[in-house]
């Protein structure tokens, strides 16, 4: 092994000891969002393609993060996205709010996400990715 390697291989297993991961994981303790509770999941009946998610995100990473509705995209088994809306509120509303939050490590804000179409399986809000359930 040479030196240069022998440090990369140092560097990564300090870091995996510390719970890190390289930039861009989608697990990096640095930036990592989660539910902070089981997310509400409603399917109207006379609907059965649109869906609702309305639950809690929590910051569970080591730095701020600001998060954007318009960077929430909502993914099929395939990765092809599906139309939707998104407010960082605990219902839609149409306008300026809940366009955006700041998170601090530990905090939380109601996320509420709106799509249409079959087979939704994940949610990207940015770089991050939250399961739907169920």
């Amino acid at each position: 092994m040479t030196r240069g390697a022998l440090v990369l291989a140092v560097l990564a297993a300090a870091a995996a000891a510390l719970g890190l991961t390289a930039a861009g994981d989608g697990g990096e303790r640095a930036g990592r969002l989660v539910w902070a509770s089981a997310p509400r999941h409603m399917t109207p009946p006379a609907l059965p393609t649109d869906a609702v998610l309305s639950g809690e995100v929590r910051n569970d990473g080591l730095r701020t993060v600001t998060l954007t509705a318009a960077a929430v995209r909502v993914l099929d088994a395939a990765g092809r996205r599906l139309p939707v809306a998104a407010r960082f509120l605990e219902a839609y509303a149409p306008g300026g709010a809940g366009r955006s939050v700041t998170l601090a490590p530990g905090r939380t804000a109601p996320l509420t996400v709106a799509w249409r179409g079959a087979g939704a399986r994940r949610i990207a809000v940015g770089a991050f990715t939250l399961a739907i359930p169920g």
